[in-house]
């Protein structure tokens, strides 16, 4: 049986013109979302055994965590390093993905060091 080659709205579908409007906009986003689950693979793939309900709220967690952090610590990659945030993203969103539950040191240690800042500062 053939299958028909065209449709009756002009042969412009929804999702070809969604993808025309939206790619360049959600490119980015995919890119530091795409980054960031292979990353969070890795503590997932070390850790405990667990349920897979835990599992899924650890991939689930690592992976919000560098899309929420990603363009800052992109920005930050730039203004040290000169490398293009976009050029960063990837590598970024892998890392901090790939860090885990990893963050508690790393806050504890950035909240000393702005504390010291701070009392230097002021006396």
């Amino acid at each position: 049986m053939a299958e028909p080659t065209s449709t009756a709205a002009g042969g412009i579908s929804l999702s070809a013109l969604s993808v025309a409007l939206l790619g360049p906009l959600a490119g980015p986003y995919a890119l530091i979302v795409f980054a960031a689950l292979a990353g969070a693979l890795w503590p997932l793939s070390s850790a405990e055994p667990m349920t897979r309900k835990a599992g899924a709220w650890l991939l689930l967690r690592c992976t919000l965590t560098s899309v929420a952090l990603t363009g800052a610590l992109s920005g930050i990659v730039q203004a040290q390093w000169g490398v293009q945030a976009l050029d960063a993203f990837a590598p970024v969103s892998f890392l901090i993905g790939a860090l885990g539950n990893g963050w508690r040191p790393v806050f504890e240690s950035v909240g000393k060091a702005l504390g010291e800042a701070f009392g230097r500062l002021l006396g």
